[in-house]
């Protein structure tokens, strides 16, 4: 039998540690483990590392289903109790987008380069995908710096858009920020972006070509309600771990 690892949810977890070199030992103190469990723990959790991937077939077989996974860990999860409540993975990647104004009244714009037998289309606020543990002010101004090469200092945060038809199957969310900057020519990302140029601002809410909803998103920055960000004294362990954004100004 394996060592219960219990977790604070009624759970347990079988990690790497624990896992014996024999398939055949495997198999059969998990199937010891998961009758004696049964009556006390909700689920239970299996961790594989890449490097045993061929105990899947052993847990699947004892009805584990694949549940999370990352480049070097396959996570797997059987509930032992019919009514146990099963946590989701992430359903969702975020994203980050920029309305970039510069002292002069202008707003930064990036053209993609377009797919293999597309046409390019108009040009768009710069934006991509956060990364792991990255924060969102962090990400957005990365994210202006690799599409455009402008340095931009992060102000506040403007609106968010949700929608259900992400990569891979998964949800989206994008916030979209307000960003300054000096300005600087531009110098487009090589790999994804055709042009990045300064746009007057007015000529850009008349232009026809241009999206309606980057439009609306440049009024917002233009006039709209922001949320500053804030450090909050004493909140949490680590503040610094914290991404905190309110209508409030940081004076109020």
């Amino acid at each position: 039998m394996f060592e219960a690892l219990v977790n604070p949810y009624g759970g347990c977890f079988i990690g790497p540690e624990q896992l014996p070199v024999s398939t055949a030992e495997f198999s059969d103190r998990l199937a010891q483990s998961i009758v004696a469990w049964q009556s006390d723990y909700l689920l239970c959790w299996l961790e594989l590392p890449a490097s045993r991937a061929d105990l899947v077939p052993y847990a699947v077989a004892l009805g584990f289903e694949f549940h999370h996974c990352q480049p070097q860990m396959l996570m797997l999860v059987k509930k032992l109790q019919a009514n146990a409540y099963l946590p989701l993975a992430a359903t969702h990647s975020i994203g980050v987008g920029a309305v970039v104004l510069s002292p002069n009244g202008k707003v930064l714009l990036v053209q993609e380069k377009p797919l293999p037998g597309k046409t390019a289309a108009y040009f768009k606020l710069p934006g991509g995908m956060v990364d792991a543990k990255e924060h969102l002010a962090e990400a957005v101004v990365r994210e202006v710096r690799e599409e455009t090469g402008i340095e931009a200092r992060f102000d506040s945060m403007l609106a968010l858009r949700h929608h259900h038809q992400g990569q891979f199957g998964a949800s989206n969310i994008y916030f979209v920020c307000r960003l300054y900057a000096d300005e600087t020519t531009p110098v487009a990302d090589a790999n994804e972006i055709l042009q990045a140029r300064w746009f007057e601002v007015d000529r850009y809410l008349q232009d026809d070509k241009a999206s309606p909803y980057n439009k609306l998103l440049l009024k917002t920055a233009l006039n709209g309600v922001v949320l500053h960000p804030h450090k909050v004294a004493g909140y949490m362990q680590s503040p610094e771990a914290y991404e905190i954004f309110s209508a409030l100004t940081p004076q109020s």
